[in-house]
């Protein structure tokens, strides 16, 4: 009943606070006029009996605090009290609240937003597996150097052998045709074990999916499952898709079921939409033999712990296996196997290279938000100082320390506030436009609902600071001396401390880092674009064909492909055009072999197994007669193919001068051999350089160029799946509809896909590149305002605590100018000292960046000289603008003024 009660009372005290202060006050006067009525009765004037009743009371208001501290919910009450004086004190600091929200706000919602687009577009998890954890990656290696992927029978027998792994599944895949009732288009399709769906653990959403049964080496399995988007997208959702035939690559597979949604199967880089048996890839994809080679790689491989087991388990029993089939196998001599944990699919080198950026992108939020806190921090210390006479004025007058105190912390509650809700408007602003995702990020169908993660860190980190700096004045409180502020002239005109410069100099320091990090991955990005690839790639297009998929018989190819050739030469957009079997560099996928000086070779079987360790790794690209025309790819000694370098020629090649320098340098390499021998199979003759060619950025753009040779397409297997390399003559280019016209005259049914400018792929290689660089320049955009609001806020409020000094200054006859002249200079001596910190502190972090983005030099004198003017202007800015008021001072109304 007691606690009832004063509930009763907590309630009636907070929600009818004015009728319990007017009970109180007719409590008050009737008390005071019964104590002076018996004063009257003894002989006292109404008066006299009044004002004795009155002392004796002690004081109306006093009595009132009084009672008021012994009312229940009291504390609160003071509280609220006290929160709506801090309320009216930030009040009358309309500048000093605006720019301390907007500070914290901008880093909160900044750092936030920006992160949860960047964490969108990396690989998580997969989805929709069981147990995601508990996968494990298998990666063959040669020594220490990665071969990605094993030959089918290595995959049969760790799957056998294993007794740490529950389950083992093949798998691997590219882009096919996909021809149906609804037309044609590509799809990215996955080749699989029966294994695959079980290992990883995912149910069907429609259907059944595949199983051992239906890739059983030696039987024909037409069957095939489709993801649920693919479902969705191209069938509508109809539960009719089971049981339709679709012609993959032209090979007609049978659908059996669709998976579950979200599915996108075992590699988070490259979803797959669908999956056939990989007993089938050799009639689908046109694979030589997938199934019975054990010494090329072929596939990858991922698979389940078994309960009780661990990665060191599954380490060592896999390690066993291998080295029991390196005794067995002569392929697999010197081949160890590397298992990695973690359900993203990617290989360990992978996932090394995509850890880096979040970690960087960890540092540079970490950066902002310490920019944030200093500007506030700053900002609450020069406000402080600017107190020390209004808070030793209310102690004057009674007020209690512990009461100022709690003022204080009720104005960083505030500012803090605040600045959450702002940044979590911003954050959800920018996460929800499209057109920051489009331009920042460069992809679509982005999961991009709001890191409350970062979002609460960022909230936890701001609030803290906010708080902090708020009660640094009752640091001062505690020795107060009330007397001694008092008699002080205006005891606000006080120079910045130590600590205030160190926060400017440290916010100014961190700005210039994460700003001329922005320049740096920024030119870097211009570079990729800007680069001599060795080609010219204006009015180059490239398109695929694969006559295989309609059927043609494979000694036909050659005539299929001359006959397409002079067609298409015979427009008159064309100005020359050639064949490739890697496609126009820098190529998707190319192929590396190991090349020698004839009489170095290593002993025949050697190579099997070393293939990586011995010779030089040289990448081959297999072409037509005119294809380093058609690319424009200068020939520096010795003369291109010719038609006569056919299969009745002895063999030759053309190298590029990176090669000819690392085997014959300082002499001339025509007419001297090359060698490149085969592991398998009748030996290969050394070929005859007839050629030296310049350089080209074969694989990469951001790579230096590699030792390259040039074989003639008509000298080895020629490939049913070659690329058409034409160059336009002037602005005319040769339309993908064209292309198909000519070329389904000449072979009804065939498909010509790929059809892309390479001045497109060569951007599209660069946009990794731009996407980074557009995160690191978000991140430098929000770090420069932060920056010059914080060195803009701290100036203004120091120039508001120095008035009278600057009056007296004025007053003295220092003119506008001058006045203008010490504040800038003042302000841009610390912006000085930060920025000389801070391009120390770059320095160091030019190396990191180096790890992380192509192109980025050690030093770039280019990026930091532009990174440190744009950050100068704007401390200039932020100087100037409160200088100019203190030039316009008027010293009389200054000097009248309390501060």
């Amino acid at each position: 009943m007691r606690v009832i009660a004063r509930l009763r009372n907590l309630r009636w005290n907070l929600l009818h606070r004015s009728q319990v202060e007017q009970a109180l006050d007719q409590e008050l006067d009737a008390y005071v006029e019964l104590l002076a009525g018996e004063y009257e009765r003894s002989g006292m004037s109404a008066a006299d009996a009044r004002r004795r009743a009155l002392v004796e009371t002690g004081g109306l208001e006093q009595v009132k605090e009084q009672a008021r501290d012994a009312w229940v919910g009291a504390g609160i009450a003071n509280a609220a009290r006290e929160l709506r004086d801090a309320l009216r004190s930030l009040r009358r600091s309309p500048g000093f609240l605006a720019i301390a929200i907007a500070t914290l706000g901008l880093g909160i919602g900044g750092a936030t937003a920006v992160f949860t687009i960047i964490d969108a577009s990396l690989p998580r998890s997969l989805p929709s597996v069981r147990e995601p954890d508990r996968l494990v990656t298998l990666e063959p290696t040669q020594g220490d150097t990665l071969l990605y992927d094993f030959g089918y029978p290595e995959f049969v027998d760790f799957r056998d052998q294993t007794t740490a792994l529950s389950g083992l599944a093949a798998h691997d895949g590219t882009s096919m045709s996909l021809r149906d009732t609804a037309g044609s288009g590509r799809v990215q399709v996955g080749y699989v074990s029966g294994e695959f769906f079980s290992v990883l653990g995912t149910r069907p959403a429609l259907g059944r999916l595949l199983g051992p049964s239906d890739a059983v080496p030696g039987t024909v399995s037409p069957v095939a499952v489709i993801s649920y988007d693919l479902w969705q997208r191209r069938y509508g959702g109809s539960p009719s898709v089971v049981g339709t035939t679709v012609r993959v690559n032209g090979y007609p597979l049978t659908i059996i079921g669709v998976a579950e949604r979200g599915f996108i199967g075992a590699m988070a880089l490259f979803p797959r939409e669908l999956w056939f048996p990989l007993t089938m890839s050799a009639a689908v994809a046109h694979f030589g033999d997938p199934i019975h080679s054990r010494g090329e790689g072929w596939f990858r491989l991922v698979g389940r712990l078994r309960h009780g087991k661990t990665i060191g388990d599954a380490r060592r029993d896999l390690a066993l296996i291998a080295a029991r089939l390196a005794r067995t196998y002569p392929e697999d001599r010197n081949h160890f196997v590397r298992v990695s944990g973690g359900a993203t699919g990617m290989l360990q080198d992978e996932r090394a290279d995509l850890a880096r950026l979040p970690r960087l992108l960890a540092v540079a939020v970490g950066l902002l938000l310490l920019i944030a806190c200093a500007n506030v921090a700053n900002l609450f210390l020069v406000r402080a100082a600017a107190r020390r006479r209004e808070l030793a004025t209310r102690i004057a007058l009674g007020a209690s320390r512990a009461s100022l105190v709690r003022r204080l912390v009720f104005e960083g509650v505030i500012v803090a506030s605040g600045a959450a809700i702002a940044g979590i408007a911003l954050a959800l602003l920018l996460v929800h436009s499209a057109t920051i995702v489009s331009t920042v990020v460069g992809m679509s169908d982005l999961d991009t609902r709001l890191d409350w993660r970062v979002l609460t860190v960022s909230l936890a980190v701001t609030a803290l600071t906010a708080l902090l700096v708020s009660v640094a004045p009752a640091l001062e409180i505690r020795g107060m001396a009330a007397g001694a502020v008092l008699k002080d002239g205006g005891g606000a005109v006080r120079r910045r401390s130590r600590g205030q410069r160190g926060l400017v100099v440290m916010q100014v320091a961190a700005s210039l880092m994460l700003v001329a990090s922005a320049a740096l991955v920024f030119n870097a990005a211009r570079r990729i674009l800007t680069i001599d690839p060795g080609f010219d790639p204006r009015g180059v297009t490239s398109a695929r064909l694969d006559p295989h998929e309609v059927g043609l018989d494979s000694a036909r190819y050659p005539a299929f492909y001359d006959a397409l050739l002079a067609r298409v030469l015979a427009r008159p957009e064309v100005a020359a055009a050639a064949y490739t079997d890697v496609g126009a560099p820098p190529a998707e996928w190319t192929t590396r072999v190991s090349v020698f000086v004839p009489g170095q070779e290593p002993p025949p079987g050697a190579l099997e197994g070393h293939e990586f360790e011995l010779g030089l790794r040289t990448y081959v690209d297999e072409i037509s007669p005119g294809l380093l025309g058609t690319m424009r790819i200068p020939i520096l000694l010795g003369r291109d193919f010719a038609r006569t370098d056919d299969a009745r020629a002895p063999l030759v090649v053309i190298v590029s001068r990176r090669l000819a320098h690392t085997f014959w340098p300082n002499e001339n390499p025509i007419g001297k051999y090359l060698s490149w021998p085969t592991t398998k199979g009748a030996p290969r003759p050394p070929m005859r350089v007839v050629g030296v060619a310049s350089d080209t950025r074969q694989a990469s753009l951001t790579a230096p160029p590699p030792p390259l040779m040039y074989v003639p397409i008509a000298q080895h297997d020629r490939s049913s799946n070659l690329v058409l390399v034409l160059r336009a003559r002037g602005a005319r280019v040769l339309s993908d509809s064209v292309l198909h016209d000519i070329a389904t005259a000449l072979l009804p049914g065939v498909a010509v896909r790929g059809y892309e400018r390479l001045t497109d792929h060569i951007a599209g290689q660069a946009g990794p590149q731009h996407r980074a660089s557009a995160w690191i320049g978000v991140f430098g955009a929000i770090a420069l305002l932060l920056a010059a609001i914080g060195l803009y806020g701290v100036v203004a409020q120091d120039v508001m605590q120095r008035t009278r000094e600057l009056a007296i200054r004025s007053a003295l006859g220092a003119s506008p100018r001058v006045m203008l002249a010490f504040v800038v200079r003042d302000g841009l001596a610390l912006a000085l000292v930060g920025v000389a910190l801070g391009s120390a502190a770059t320095l160091g972090t030019m190396r990191v960046l180096q790890h992380q983005f192509a192109m980025v030099d050690a030093l770039d004198p280019e990026a930091m000289l532009a990174a440190t003017c744009v950050l100068a202007l704007a401390m200039l800015a932020a100087c100037y603008l409160p200088a100019r008021r203190a030039a316009r001072l008027n010293p009389v109304d200054a000097l009248r003024s309390d501060t």
